[in-house]
Formats: structure tokens, C-alpha cells, sequence
């Protein structure tokens, strides 16, 4: 009986890491296919490239002032998405000095560890590492989903500042402007109405060309206080 046991339990286990290889084998495949493509869109938008590097130095601020923090952003063709615990004044004003931090050259702010990118750059290395070892081998093994995972391990952060110094962002944002800021609001539909809704720890920081900065008009955003002071930032007012 222990004997029938074993030989069940061996073969489920052949049967599940030969899943695990067959699986990543595909989606290795379909990342080789994939990421590039998303890269080169990426490539192709200097307005969102930009946008991300501004949203990158305004973390950085943040953190080089209090620390590192569980702030995440996502850049938009129309500026960028801050998440997390931080206040409408506060990012708006990190925003304001990364911005000018970037325009005065340093681009190392437009870099950041925790970027999206290091996820397309380590799956990437371990498609890679995985498929070359699998051809090399020409069998099924645990071997190639080893090296792959090492090799995404070791190279994906390494290979990710350079991917978002040449790929993803783009730290020549001279002739960019910061046009306001404002709580991010999702649509809603309801049977009987449609609205707008802010997301809790979701600020939008609106940015635009300069040339089209007279055009955007003056940047306001707005903060739920028990008595509804109002306050102002630079030339920014909240409501």
C-alpha cells in the first residue's frame, strides 16, 4: 500500500512540474512576443515617457525628504497617478522640485527601483535564460526554470535603469509644465445616474507642453477637511 502511494504521489508530482514547464514555456513564448512590442509603444510616446520620469522624481523626492514609503504612480498622456498615503500640498510641491531638479539635468531622479519596468525586464531575462537553456538541453527539466529564475533574479533589476533610462521615460522635460492637480476620479454608472467618483489615495498631477500651459488654465484640486478651509499652494489653490 505505502508502495502505491509513493508511485501516485511521484507521478502527480511529475504531472505538476511538467505543467509548470509546459506553461512557462508558453508564456515565455508569448513574452518574447509581447514585451518588445509594449517597449516600442512606450518608445514612440514622449509625452508618456516624460510624464513617467516626472512621476519617478516626484516619488523621489518624497523619499529622499521622509524615507522610503509604499507610494506607487502610473503615468498618463496627461500627466501622472499618485497612490498612497501623501498630501495634495505635498506631492504637488515634490512634483514642483523634481520638475525642476529634471530640467536642470539631474536624471537620475527620473530612475526608480520600484518601477513597473523591472517586472517586463526580469520577465524577459527569464524567458531568455529559460528557453536557450530548454533548446540547449533539448529535453524537459527543472534545470532551464532554475537558471531562468536566477538569471531574472541577478539581471532583471540591473537591466531595469537601463531599460527606464532609454526606453520608458525620458528626462528631457524642459519644455514641460505642471498644470494642476486634482483628486483621481473614475466614472460610475448607476441605473438611475452616471458620476464621478474620487479614488481613495489617488492623486492626478496634470501636466502639458508649455506651449500649451496658457491654454490648460490654472491647476486646482480639491481636499475634504471637517471645516472646508481653503488654502494656497504657489499658484495652485485648493478647495
Amino acid at each position: 500500500m505505502l508502495a502505491l502511494l509513493l508511485v501516485a504521489l511521484l507521478l502527480v508530482l511529475g504531472l505538476l512540474a511538467a505543467t509548470v514547464l509546459v506553461g512557462l514555456t508558453l508564456t515565455s513564448l508569448v513574452t518574447l512576443v509581447t514585451a518588445p512590442g509594449q517597449l516600442a509603444r512606450l518608445l514612440r510616446d514622449r509625452q508618456l515617457r516624460r510624464n513617467h520620469a516626472l512621476e519617478h522624481a516626484t516619488i523621489n523626492v518624497i523619499e529622499e525628504r521622509y524615507g522610503p514609503s509604499r507610494l506607487a504612480g502610473l503615468a498618463r498622456p496627461d500627466g501622472f497617478l499618485i497612490f498612497g498615503a501623501a498630501s495634495p500640498a505635498l506631492v504637488l510641491d515634490a512634483a514642483q522640485e523634481g520638475l525642476r531638479r529634471l530640467q536642470r539635468g539631474e536624471r537620475q531622479l527620473a530612475i526608480h527601483p520600484r518601477c513597473g519596468t523591472t517586472l517586463i525586464a526580469s520577465q524577459l531575462v527569464l524567458a531568455v535564460a529559460f528557453l536557450l537553456t530548454l533548446l540547449l538541453l533539448r529535453q524537459f527539466s527543472l534545470l532551464p526554470f532554475l537558471v531562468g529564475v536566477v538569471a531574472a533574479l541577478l539581471l532583471g533589476p540591473r537591466l531595469s535603469p537601463i531599460l527606464q533610462r532609454w526606453v520608458t521615460t525620458d528626462a528631457r522635460v524642459e519644455d514641460l509644465a505642471i498644470t494642476g492637480l486634482q483628486p483621481h476620479l473614475v466614472p460610475v454608472q448607476l441605473p438611475w445616474t452616471s458620476m464621478l467618483v474620487p479614488v481613495p489615495g489617488a492623486l492626478l498631477v496634470r501636466t502639458c507642453p508649455k506651449r500649451q500651459e496658457a491654454e490648460a488654465g490654472e491647476g486646482t484640486f480639491t481636499i475634504v477637511t471637517p471645516h472646508a478651509e481653503k488654502y494656497q499652494v504657489g499658484r495652485y489653490r485648493i478647495d
